[in-house]
C-alpha cells in the first residue's frame, strides 16, 4: 500500500471533507550553500557556537527539487533534452517552460521567451488596462489551447514567483535553475499580485538580482505561467509567544526581538544570527534566523494590509522597517537580504547595519501530523481468506500540533451495495453505517489502537484514518489508508 499525504482522495474527500482543507506548501530552500563573514569573505561554514553560525547555508530545509514534464504532463528523466513544463516537487506547482530565446518576439507562440506583456486582469479589483499584448491575452492563449491538457494556467503570486529564485547565483543571473528553466531572461517577470502601496502597479521579480519590487502595470514584463494549488495562510496563536503558520509548517517568534529593557532591539547581522541561535521560547531551543524566502512568506500583500505589511492580529508588535534574513546577498557578499515590513519589499543591507529580528523554527515538509492505519500489522495491501480475522489498528503522531482540537474520522469503504457501502467507527460505540465523525478531541500521540477484529465477508475493503480540524489547523490533507482483500 502506498502511503500518501493527501490533498484529494476521491469519494472519501467529497464525503468527509466537505468543508475543504487548507493546503500545505512548504517554503523551498534558497539554494545557498556557501558561508560568508560580515566582510563578505568566503569562510568554512561554522559549527554551533562559532561566529556566524546560523546563516542560510548552515541549514538545508526543503532543498530545491524539480521534475521535467512533457507536453501532456508526464514525468521525464533529468536527462531529457526537451520538455514543456516543470513540476516543483517542494511546492507541487507546475510551471510553464519557455522556448525560442533569440531576442525576437513571437506573439503567435505564447511560450516564446522574448515576449513581454502589460499587466491586465479583468477579475482584479484594480485590473489595469487592456492592450494588444497583455497578460490576460497570454493566459487565454494557454488555456484556450489547453496547454498540457489543462485550462487553469494563471500568473503566479509574488511569493510563488520569488520561490523560483536561486539566491546562490549573483548578478547578472539569471537567478534561477536554468537546468530546468532554460531561456529565462535576466529581467523582470510579473506576478499576479497588485501592490497595496500603489494599486496601479504590480509586484515583479527581477531575475537579474533575485529581488522583488513593484512597477506600473502599463509597462511590459516577461511572464511565466503556473498552475496548481494556492494555499491560504492560516496562523495559530500558540499562547506561548509563538505563532505557527500551518500553511508552511513554520513556527515564528510572535514578538519582535527586544533588549533587556523591553525595547525593540536592532542588531547587526552577526548579532541577529547569535540571538536566534541562543533563543529559548515556547519550550523550544532550535530557533534560527529565517531565510529570505521564509521571511517573505510572512508578508501580507493584500490591499487592506500595508504598513506594516503583515497580519497584525497575530504579529501585532511588528515595526514598519527592515528585518534581517539569514541569506547573504550573492552579488555583494558583505550584505545580507532584508524585508522591509512597511510594504513587504526585499532589499540588501550591509551586514554591519542594524535591523530588526524575528526568529523562526521548523518548516520541513511532512513534519506536521503523521497518521497510520494498518491491517493485521501491515501497511497493506493485505489478503486474507474468508473466516480469517482482520485486525485494524490506528496510530497518530501529532508533532507540534499536540493539543489542537480536531475532528477524527475512521471509515471503511466496503464491497456492499449502497447505502451500506460506507461504515465509520464512532468512539466509543463502534462501527456504524454511513459516514459519521469518530470523535472530536485534541490531538495526542498513540499507536496500535484496535478498531476492528473480526472476519469479514469476501470482497475488497479500504480502511481510512483522517484528521480534519474544525478550527483551521491544516491537517485535513493528512489521510492514511490500507486495502484489504478477503477471498472466498
Amino acid at each position: 500500500m502506498r502511503k500518501r499525504w493527501m490533498m484529494v482522495w476521491g469519494v472519501l474527500w467529497a464525503v468527509i471533507f466537505a468543508v475543504g482543507p487548507a493546503l500545505a506548501a512548504p517554503v523551498p530552500d534558497t539554494g545557498v550553500t556557501k558561508c560568508y563573514d560580515d566582510e563578505g569573505n568566503l569562510i568554512t561554514c561554522p559549527s554551533p557556537g562559532q561566529r556566524f553560525y546560523g546563516q542560510d547555508a548552515n541549514y538545508t530545509i526543503n532543498p530545491p527539487s524539480y521534475t521535467k514534464l512533457d507536453a501532456s504532463g508526464n514525468p521525464l528523466p533529468d536527462s531529457a533534452t526537451s520538455w514543456a513544463m516543470v513540476r516543483d516537487n517542494v511546492t507541487g506547482l507546475i510551471w510553464e517552460v519557455k522556448e525560442g530565446k533569440d531576442s525576437v518576439k513571437n506573439y503567435d507562440n505564447p511560450h516564446d521567451a522574448d515576449n513581454t506583456y502589460t499587466w491586465y486582469d479583468p477579475s482584479d479589483p484594480y485590473p489595469g488596462t487592456p492592450s494588444d499584448h497583455d497578460t490576460d491575452d497570454f493566459l487565454d492563449a494557454l488555456n484556450d489551447a489547453r496547454f498540457g491538457g489543462f485550462n487553469d494556467w494563471r500568473l503566479p503570486t509574488i511569493k510563488e514567483l520569488a520561490y523560483l529564485v536561486d539566491y546562490s547565483i549573483p548578478y547578472p543571473g539569471p537567478t534561477i535553475n536554468t537546468a530546468y528553466f532554460p531561456h529565462t531572461v535576466s529581467s523582470s517577470y510579473c506576478s499576479s499580485t497588485t501592490s497595496a502601496s500603489d494599486t496601479s502597479s504590480a509586484w515583479v521579480v527581477s531575475f537579474y538580482f533575485g529581488n522583488d519590487g513593484w512597477f506600473p502595470k502599463s509597462l511590459s514584463y516577461y511572464v511565466r505561467a503556473v498552475r496548481g494549488g494556492q494555499p491560504s495562510t492560516t496562523y495559530v496563536d500558540n499562547a506561548d509567544g509563538t505563532v505557527t503558520d500551518t500553511s508552511t509548517g513554520l513556527m515564528w517568534q510572535q514578538d519582535t526581538a527586544r533588549d533587556g529593557q523591553g525595547n525593540y532591539d536592532t542588531m547587526t547581522w552577526e548579532e541577529a544570527l547569535a540571538y536566534c541561535e541562543g533563543l529559548t521560547l515556547g519550550g523550544h531551543t532550535d530557533w534560527r534566523l529565517p531565510t529570505i524566502k521564509e521571511l517573505r512568506s510572512l508578508v501580507n500583500y493584500t490591499h487592506t494590509q500595508c504598513d506594516p505589511a503583515i497580519n497584525t492580529a497575530y504579529f501585532p508588535n511588528t515595526v514598519s522597517s527592515y528585518y534581517w534574513s539569514s541569506t547573504t546577498y550573492a552579488h555583494y557578499t558583505d550584505s545580507a537580504l532584508v524585508v522591509n515590513f512597511s510594504h513587504g519589499g526585499d532589499y540588501w543591507g550591509d551586514k554591519s547595519n542594524d535591523s530588526y529580528v524575528r526568529a523562526v523554527r521548523g518548516g520541513q515538509a511532512g513534519l506536521l501530523v503523521h497518521l497510520d492505519i494498518q491491517a493485521n500489522g501491515s501497511d497493506g495491501p493485505v489478503a486474507v481468506s474468508s473466516g480469517t480475522p482482520v485486525s485494524v489498528t490506528v496510530g497518530l503522531t501529532p508533532a507540534e500540533y499536540a493539543g489542537f482540537n480536531a475532528d477524527w474520522w475512521i471509515a471503511v469503504h466496503t464491497p456492499f451495495a449502497p447505502p451500506g457501502d460506507w461504515y465509520t467507527y464512532v468512539h466509543p460505540i463502534g462501527w456504524k453505517p454511513g459516514v459519521k465523525r469518530c470523535a472530536q478531541t485534541p490531538l495526542f500521540q498513540f499507536s496500535g489502537f484496535e478498531v476492528l477484529d473480526m472476519a469479514l465477508p469476501a470482497g475488497n475493503y479500504t480502511f481510512y484514518f483522517a484528521v480534519d480540524p474544525p478550527d483551521g489547523v491544516p491537517t485535513a490533507e493528512l489521510l492514511d489508508s490500507v486495502a484489504v482483500e478477503v477471498t472466498p
